[in-house]
């Protein structure tokens, strides 16, 4: 099984092929749900199911979405691993150059923001020289708000985001880039007086330092997208190219696992290498990282990551990455020895535009820090394997109609029974007289301790140009329990509306309506986002 999965890992970075420069166009995040996220773009008509929306992150393209349903100008589909977005969010699509379409002359005060020129070849960015000033940020406030029948008290919770990215400052080899939010309930503040990293949660603050074309450094909290399973790292990044091949390096601190704050005691270094490669018929990057997380000194943690993004076969998508720990501790003493911590593998066949079908397996084991879980380690051990497979299929019979149909299958050492959930949808792009897109879907859910459905029905429709996108939605639940005797019947409502005032500002409202036997919730979330 080593021996094989090593021989994938160098097959795999050696994959890469030439090939030609892609265009990018970039849409904007305009709602989010539990399970869906909805994109607008100027025009969707050149991207299809099962195609892939990105993040530029210093520079480089990762996948974060994959689309499930299109209409003429905005795309629904679910997120690429633990990513998580919020309204107002830039995302790029990739089309050939020769699909490249002009629905006319575009005032500029209708073109989202992009952190890049829209429609510009990505090697031609690439090989530009010249050093120019960018400033972006954006400010949210966001309220929620929670009532219940049977609580006289509504609950409130209020959020203050704050992104700063300044590129090239003054035109120099400097970059700025941060990410902060503060939460906290209405007039509750017993627990921020008391840690303020228990509202307080700084995500990015760093200084960059462009040494040369090829070679930069991060001073700072930053999470690098090479090794993104690591999260964010508080200290010093070294990063080198060399043509398409990539090195860097990293010494610094694990944030504290309890409030995200900076700790000193968990120091952590490792260094990385990878390879790069974009092309008219696809992109390919391979990143091979070696790291050690200490904790008060002592060994923490020593692992290799491996991760391949691949698509350059034709009408073929893969994904595999794997995490193998290097140390452990038998009878406390330390030993060297490699084990298999987690392995996900995914790939994606598009026979035909009108077709697409995903699948994944994924094998983990509870990740295990032998000095900050030392009381609680053979819990983890004791629970330590689950393993999960999935099966998604989008078919689009017609122009206006598109279908899907996904399965699970997660079990764990310990379950009773395993996990096995089973979807269906159906998306009607255009319904008739109304002009909205219409989604039915049922949902089917059974593990150890609930066994129910799920059925919903979603319409959605934008007004005034694409700058209001409005939706309806009503689920109704029928769970279970059965460790225990009861029921669950829920019927939910749901209502939003998110209206773009103008390129830099706008504003979001969604009211969720609860209705069980005896109880009822209302839920309520506004907000206001501001670019500058």
């Amino acid at each position: 099984m080593r021996k094989l999965m090593f021989v994938m890992m160098c097959l795999m970075f050696f994959s890469s092929a030439f090939a030609q420069e892609k265009i990018e166009i970039s849409g904007v995040v305009t709602y989010l749900t539990t399970q869906n996220v909805y994109v607008k773009f100027l025009s969707a008509k050149k991207i299809s199911q099962g195609d892939q929306l990105f993040q530029r992150i210093d520079g480089v393209l990762q996948p974060v979405m994959t689309v499930e349903q299109r209409s003429s100008v905005s795309v629904v589909g679910k997120t690429i691993g633990e990513v998580k977005f919020e309204v107002g969010d830039q995302l790029i699509a990739l089309i050939d150059e020769d699909q490249k379409v002009v629905e006319g002359i575009i005032n500029e005060s209708e073109k989202p923001v992009t952190d890049q020129h829209i429609n510009q070849p990505i090697e031609k960015e690439a090989k530009t020289s010249e050093r120019k000033q960018d400033i972006k940020g954006r400010i949210l406030l966001t309220s929620y708000s929670n009532i219940s029948n049977l609580d006289s008290t509504a609950t409130h919770r209020l959020r203050y985001t704050f992104s700063f990215n300044a590129a090239n400052i003054t035109n120099s080899r400097f970059s700025f880039e941060s990410y902060i939010s503060f939460a906290h309930k209405l007039n509750d503040w017993a627990a921020i007086q008391e840690n303020i990293y228990n509202g307080l949660k700084i995500y990015s603050l760093n200084l960059k330092y462009d040494v040369g074309k090829s070679t930069s450094i991060w001073l700072g909290r930053k999470i690098n997208p090479k090794i993104s399973s690591l999260g964010a790292i508080d200290g010093l990044q070294f990063e080198t190219t060399m043509k398409q091949f990539y090195f860097g390096a990293v010494t610094g601190f694990r944030p504290d696992y309890t409030d995200y704050s900076l700790n000193r005691n968990l120091l952590e270094y490792g260094a990385f290498v990878g390879h790069k490669y974009q092309s008219k018929k696809g992109n390919a990057q391979t990143s091979l990282a070696l790291f050690q997380q200490n904790n008060n000194g002592k060994v923490d943690r020593r692992f290799l990551y491996f991760q391949h993004d691949n698509t350059l076969l034709p009408k073929l998508g893969i994904f595999y990455s794997t995490e193998l720990d290097l140390y452990r501790l038998q009878d406390g003493q330390p030993v060297s020895d490699i084990i298999l911590t987690s392995m996900y593998f995914s790939v994606r066949y598009r026979p035909f535009k009108t077709l697409s079908i995903t699948g994944s397996y994924d094998n983990r084991r509870n990740v295990i820090y032998y000095e900050t879980f030392k009381n609680y380690i053979d819990k983890l051990l004791e629970d330590a394997t689950r393993q999960g497979v999935q099966l998604r299929l989008n078919y689009r019979p017609l122009k206006f109609m598109t279908t899907g149909l996904s399965g699970s299958y997660r079990m764990r050492d310990n379950d009773l029974h395993p996990t096995q959930n089973a979807n269906a949808f159906v998306t009607f792009n255009q319904v008739p007289w109304i002009d909205a897109s219409l989604t039915l879907s049922a949902n089917v859910l059974q593990n150890s301790y609930i066994s129910g459905q799920v059925y919903g029905c979603r319409l959605n429709r934008d007004f005034l140009s694409g700058k209001m996108n409005t939706g309806l939605n009503y689920r109704y639940v029928n769970y279970v329990y059965l460790n225990v005797a009861g029921t669950l019947k829920q019927h939910i409502a749901e209502a939003d509306v998110t209206y773009r005032l103008n390129r830099n500002f706008s504003v979001s409202f969604n009211y969720e309506l609860t209705l069980e036997d005896q109880i009822n919730y209302h839920r309520v979330y506004f907000s206001l986002m501001k670019r500058f």
